[in-house]
């Protein structure tokens, strides 16, 4: 059997026809005269051929005048046309026209109009929908607690029951029973996934990392991840060279597992560290009469026996003293050359005996005495961190034929995606795992992970971690790091996966980004990303155990770590996260409501000392003026104002304006008279009272009185205390007058008053600059004197 077209538009069908013709619709020209417009210019017309008109009201049937096939007929725009007269009129109901033709389309043969058209209607003209019987069938009751296998079972049977009451099989065996139990199972499954999908939304109760990271994040807090341990090793090398960051060491774990590590400060570190045999541990010290045989704590100085270290400023030294039950171990960095001299009262080898002085800073001063004779040094101290390097390529959407043996990035379907246009979101996991990340200097800055991804076809670039891809415009080249593993359930005939699951929690997951946040890959791209592992808490090892060497490294001799691994961290956990996610945004509030939030916010930018918030109404809205006060005075760049706007802008109450005006400045111009005390001369006073005035910070750290951080928003400047300032500069005997201008707002001087207080939005300032005088001045007049 021939299925039907589908779908099936008959009046589609006979508009393009050139057999059949249908009624389009029947205008209404005079009470009496009606015009029925066709579909197409098929001719119609047949001796066979009738018209009528009924389902009146009042007038049931509406009689037609004969049609004359000459003049009744036309065509009009390429459609057929008939005129028709009617003998009588038609009164209000809808009344139906139908044709009966062997060339009209027996759908399209009648249709339904009005006589009256044009006369005004407040009713909807659109025809009723059919009244349908209200349904008997009676309604099964709904366990809305069915949530498994047998309360699905349970409600299927007795909806069977209700529904089909002939049908009472319970046999496993049957058909029946078996397609229940088969839907059960199924309503089993989806409900089982519809609570863990729904567990995940929720901070309390998500059990994946990756879900409780995003939840985290939705109120600016960011978990920790796993940090790798970073120590200092001591080498002795087998000759004067260098050693490559990311030479390969390693120590033993409690369960003899190996603990890798690597020279270097991390996985971008690509400095070629120095060696020198003269460096390796076992330098002697040196003294010059056994009453000094004991180095005292806070010593900064030290003299060790021979020549030829080439000691430089910032070289580390480790000065180890080996005590019985007990090993004082210490790093100092040297601040100067070491000075080479000899020690002509004892010989060696019958020549005055060769020696070299070395000093650290005070910040390194000796913690402990130290009993020189059974203290080494040693020079050869190289960072590490733990972890270990590995290089991977991978490929997006298809293999390569240069890179054949790439694997292939996980293409998953992203929002909005259809078979027709599939939006795809690719992610890559890495096949080694836990990632290392690397805590900085800063314990403010986030967190770095410890991998390098770059592009290697079509072109060469390097593609940047960033935390999260919500940051990134659509042309970044950003990626980040998803915590999840994935599993191959699909390879190669060669291998290679190509089909993956989600495996949980531990690995570590390169996810792109989708053309709107961050720039997505596109098809053949090539990619090479190296990336560090690291083992978190098990990479804390203890002294001394970090010994075995990678073969192939001929530099190293030996080497050791002095100290025991302790900053190494495993990721925050689960229920770490669930406690202080919510702390840290009650802590810590990213709006700003009242005028004291714009402030506070504004100030948490490092160059603004004070700032200040004002509402107004300027007509329409309620607009935030919001103006920051420089630390020191300094000028305020472009770079620093945008940051300032771009923040306040951020946290803004809806419905307001957000500006950051420079701060007003009130400047006044101070004229002093002063007395000077016999014996001193006048231009040293006067010297003496600019300076305890200026503006500006000395060479001792120490502040002037007008130093611009002691005068912020309306901060008053009172005579007393700039009388007392006055007062205290050696050579002064008084202060005889004070008189000032305010700048913009008079020209004479008046006599200072007590106090003189600045608006709410103004800072007072005196800066005494002859490159800006507009910005106040001093002018100190002694007296007296000699």
């Amino acid at each position: 059997m021939t299925p039907l077209n589908e779908p099936r538009d008959r009046l589609t069908a006979v508009t393009h026809s050139g057999t059949y013709n249908g009624i389009d619709f029947v205008e209404v020209a005079a009470p009496r005269v009606l015009h029925v417009h066709f579909l197409n210019a098929v001719a119609v017309a047949d001796a066979s051929l009738t018209v009528s008109i009924d389902g009146g009201d009042s007038v049931p049937t509406v009689p037609l005048q004969p049609i004359d096939n000459t003049t009744d007929w036309s065509t009009v725009d390429g459609h057929l046309l008939l005129t028709l007269n009617t003998l009588t009129d038609g009164d209000f109901s809808i009344y139906r026209l139908t044709i009966t033709a062997p060339k009209l389309d027996v759908f399209l043969d009648s249709t339904a109009f009005s006589f009256m058209p044009a006369c005004q209607s407040e009713f909807d003209c659109a025809p009723r929908p059919h009244d349908c019987p209200p349904d008997d069938t009676p309604v099964p009751p709904i366990d809305y607690l069915a949530k498994d296998f047998l309360s699905f079972r349970q409600a299927l049977t007795e909806f069977s029951s209700l529904r089909y009451p002939n049908w009472v099989e319970r046999s496993e065996a049957d058909f029946g029973m078996m397609m229940a139990e088969v839907l059960s199972a199924v309503g089993d499954e989806l409900s089982y996934l519809q609570d863990r999908v729904a567990a995940e939304a929720t901070l309390p109760t998500a059990t994946q990392r990756r879900s409780l990271v995003s939840l985290a994040r939705l109120v600016d807090y960011e978990p920790l991840p796993a940090t790798s341990g970073t120590t200092l090793l001591l080498c002795s090398a087998t000759a004067n060279g260098t050693v490559a960051a990311g030479t390969r060491i390693s120590a033993l774990a409690p369960d003899g597992s190996p603990v890798p590590f690597e020279v270097g400060t991390g996985l971008a570190d690509a400095t070629a560290y120095n060696l020198a045999t003269a460096l390796n541990y076992g330098i002697a010290p040196y003294w010059f009469d056994d009453s000094e045989q004991c180095c005292p704590a806070g010593s900064t100085d030290l003299w060790i026996r021979n020549h030829g270290f080439n000691f430089a400023p910032g070289q580390v030294l480790l000065i180890q003293t080996d005590l019985p039950g007990e090993s004082l171990r210490q790093t100092v960095t040297l601040t100067a050359p070491g000075v080479e001299t000899v020690d002509p009262i004892y010989l060696t080898g019958g020549a005055p005996t060769p020696i070299t002085h070395i000093v650290w800073g005070t910040s390194d001063a000796l913690t402990r005495a130290r009993d020189l004779n059974l203290t080494q040094l040693g020079g050869n101290l190289l960072p590490a961190t733990q972890g270990q390097r590995f290089t991977e390529t991978f490929a997006i959407g298809s293999a390569l034929p240069s890179a054949p043996d790439a694997t292939l990035a996980i293409m998953r379907r992203g929002p909005n995606s259809s078979d027709a246009q599939v939006n795809p979101i690719y992610r890559y996991p890495l096949a080694q795992g836990p990632l290392g990340w690397l805590a900085g200097s800063d314990p403010t800055q986030a967190l770095k992970p410890e991998i390098k991804l770059q592009q290697t076809l079509p072109a060469v670039n390097d593609w940047i971690f960033v935390t999260s891809l919500l940051t990134s415009l659509p042309t970044y080249t950003n990626f980040t790091i998803d915590p999840v593993a994935w599993r191959a359930v699909a390879r190669t005939p060669t291998g290679l996966p190509t089909h993956y699951d989600i495996d949980g929690d531990s690995g570590s997951t390169i996810r792109f980004g989708d053309d709107v946040f961050g720039a997505a890959p596109t098809e053949q791209d090539l990619f090479t990303v190296t990336y560090r592992t690291g083992l978190g808490a098990t990479g804390n090892v203890a002294a001394d155990t970090i010994t075995a060497i990678a073969p192939g490294t001929t530099m190293l001799a030996s080497v050791r770590n002095p100290f025991a691994v302790t900053n190494g961290a495993d990721a925050e956990s689960a229920d770490h996260i669930r406690r202080m996610a919510p702390q840290a945004f009650q802590a810590v509030q990213y709006r700003a409501v009242l005028p004291g939030d714009y402030a506070a916010a504004a100030e948490t930018l490092p160059w603004v000392d004070k700032a200040v918030t004002s509402f107004r109404w300027t007509g329409s809205w309620m607009t935030v003026f919001t103006s920051a006060d420089p630390r020191a005075g300094r000028p305020v760049d472009v770079t620093e104002q945008v940051a300032l706007i771009e923040l306040l802008n951020r946290r803004r109450l809806a419905g307001y304006e957000s500006y950051a005006p420079p701060p007003q400045y009130l400047s006044i111009d101070l004229k002093i008279e002063v007395c000077v005390d016999e014996g001193w001369l006048g231009n040293d006073v006067e010297a003496g009272v600019l300076d305890r005035l200026g503006s500006s910070t000395r060479a001792d750290d120490s502040t002037g009185f007008f130093f611009a951080d002691r005068f912020t928003f309306g901060t008053p400047l009172y005579r007393s205390r700039l009388e007392a300032a006055i007062q205290g500069v050696p050579g002064v005997a008084g202060v005889h007058a004070i008189t000032y201008r305010q700048r913009g707002t008079f020209a004479g001087f008046v006599d200072l008053p007590e106090v003189i207080t600045p608006g709410p939005m103004q800072i007072l300032r005196v800066d005494n600059d002859p490159s800006w005088p507009e910005r106040g001045t001093i002018r100190v007049i002694p007296e007296g004197g000699r």
